[in-house]
């Protein structure tokens, strides 16, 4: 009995060098250095367009009015038709890569990271006003990006490995209190459509954590030697998506890659690697159920859907 869980769809994007996919709510975002797109699920049209010599993680707001821009030296909202609607012009980061900007439909903030002289910051600003200023404190080194959780909390997560990260989380319905942001120290978010659960891999990226709310102390986690047979103590999660009610991951070293689906991080199904899934692919959760797996070597980018005979969806068989 195969317990292959997805099946390939065929190419269909060739993306540009350093370019990286993540799912939107009106179904794919594309940055790369040139600026960013947005497609609809199953890639046969272009619904949002900016053009722009980007640095970092820029992104289009979810009704699709908006795009949140960081260049080198400054973080701007652009409109629909690509005119500037407002900028905020900083020192300029070091590195192509560092910044991040993110515009808040729902609450009409304007998030955005800049650099600082001891730490970087994150500012938050609404009716061209700042509302919130939040010190990074020790992290200058790695990206950056933010997203949004199902109670409506924004998440920047900083850094990168051993250089330090966190996430920092506010409630952009309440800036201006004067609220403290919550922070997971050594963490690095990991977007997962599908689940309202907050997911995080800790530094190593060895150690995979789900907490319920964004605000709760606990959390269930599981290491990447405990999904199965073989792997060594350490070795890193690749990555992390849903499947229904599951969290399937990829967990591995270059001798060898296990996957594996959990609800609860506990009792863990073995899956097969999907048939034309290579080494290099990196899968992400999208609309519908659909998973976009991109390859860094090749730049492309080819959808999934959950197999017919899925083990994730009936006659799962326990390791």
């Amino acid at each position: 009995m195969s317990n292959t869980f997805l099946t390939a769809m065929g190419a269909k994007l060739s993306m540009p060098e350093r370019s990286t996919i993540a799912a939107h709510p009106a179904g794919w975002l594309v940055r790369s250095p040139g600026g960013v797109d947005v497609f609809d699920a199953m890639f046969d049209r272009v619904l949002y367009t900016a053009r722009f010599d980007g640095c970092g993680t820029s992104t289009v707001s979810d009704t699709l009015d908006y795009a949140a821009v960081t260049l080198q030296d400054r973080a701007q909202l652009r409109g629909r038709d690509g005119t500037l609607v407002w900028e905020h012009v900083h020192g300029g980061w070091p590195q192509w890569g560092t910044g991040s900007a993110y515009w808040d439909s729902e609450t009409e903030t304007f998030a955005f990271t800049e650099p600082g002289d001891d730490s970087d910051h994150w500012r938050l600003v609404r009716n061209g006003r700042t509302e919130a200023f939040v010190e990074l404190t020790d992290l200058t080194a790695g990206g950056s990006h933010v997203s949004r959780s199902a109670s409506g909390h924004l998440g920047l997560s900083m850094g990168a490995g051993q250089d330090g990260c966190a996430v920092y989380w506010v409630d952009p319905t309440k800036l201006g209190e004067g609220r403290d942001p919550i922070v997971y120290d050594e963490e690095i978010l990991v977007d997962v459509v599908g689940q309202e659960s907050v997911v995080t891999l800790t530094h190593e990226t060895d150690v995979l954590r789900v907490r319920s709310t964004v605000d709760t102390d606990s959390f269930v986690s599981a290491r990447s030697d405990e999904i199965g047979p073989g792997l060594d103590e350490g070795v890193p999660f690749h990555w992390v998506v849903a499947v229904g009610d599951r969290l399937v991951v990829c967990a591995g070293d270059d001798e060898e890659r296990i996957f594996a689906a959990a609800a609860d991080l506990d009792s863990w199904i073995e899956l097969d690697r999907p048939t034309g899934l290579d080494e290099g692919t990196a899968l992400a959760s999208g609309p519908g159920g659909l998973c976009a797996g991109y390859d860094w070597s090749s730049g492309v980018v080819r959808l999934w859907q959950v197999s017919e005979s899925s083990p994730l969806t009936a006659g799962a068989r326990p390791r």
